[in-house]
């Protein structure tokens, strides 16, 4: 089955399939989780003495390969023997029609306000790659305190490094898959880096990830950790 949660208040709806996930085993796809690529070896294998599992795909519409994944395999997450969670904050009529009948769609609006003013934890990102820990620090426990989940922030961190790797390593943004202005300012930043330290933030990063899903202290701690020791 597949759900299509929409609307501003995505922390709410992430809640809301995690409730319905019930006693599953939640796998997350998107930044800070697995690639979307890696998604359709989880439908179908499914065994009889098998963990049950739920995906959860964050933003997919908002990366290159996780639009791939809807425009060619919606059909098949539909019909898959486990539930599909969709979170797409904004969704145009045309991407709308990506989802095939059937899919079910729900909205999650913040209440009280004419529109969510979402904090800027892209903003963050330049301070982390120009190697300012104190900026990057403040920045970072200012986010925290208005409420962007340490999962969100680590996506956005990850993503940057993640672009300016590609950055790095090609000649062009069209090479790249990246837009002009995001390749310019990736080049840049990994030039002044230098590949080993991009590398290196790479890996550091998807290891604060992973220690603290395998229980090495909270996502939230492992992060500021990391920003302190660079």
């Amino acid at each position: 089955m597949l759900y299509i949660f929409t609307g501003s208040d995505t922390a709410k709806a992430k809640a809301e399939a995690r409730k319905l996930a019930k006693d599953a085993a939640v796998v997350v796809f998107g930044e800070g989780g697995e690639p979307f690529e890696s998604a359709m070896s989880y439908v179908g294998s499914q065994g009889l003495f098998s963990p049950k599992v739920v995906l959860l795909m964050d933003r997919p519409l908002e990366d290159a390969n996780g639009k791939q994944l809807i425009e060619e395999s919606a059909k098949d997450l539909q019909k898959a023997d486990i539930e599909v969670f969709v979170i797409a904050p904004k969704l145009s009529a045309v991407e709308k029609k990506l989802f095939p009948k059937g899919a079910e769609f729900k909205e999650f609006e913040i209440k009280g306000q004419p529109e969510y003013v979402r904090p800027n934890v892209f903003g963050l990102t330049d301070a982390f790659l120009a190697g300012d820990k104190k900026k990057t620090w403040i920045g970072y426990r200012k986010l925290i305190a208005e409420g962007v989940q340490p999962e969100e922030i680590h996506g956005v961190l990850l993503w940057a490094v993640r672009s300016t790797l590609l950055a790095v390593k090609t000649k062009s943004a069209e090479e790249a898959g990246l837009k002009p202005f995001v390749y310019t300012k990736s080049k840049r930043a990994g030039e002044a880096l230098g590949l080993g330290k991009v590398e290196q933030y790479s890996r550091d990063l998807v290891g604060a990830y992973h220690h603290a899903r395998m229980g090495k202290g909270t996502l939230e701690m492992n992060l500021e950790v990391l920003i302190l020791s660079k």
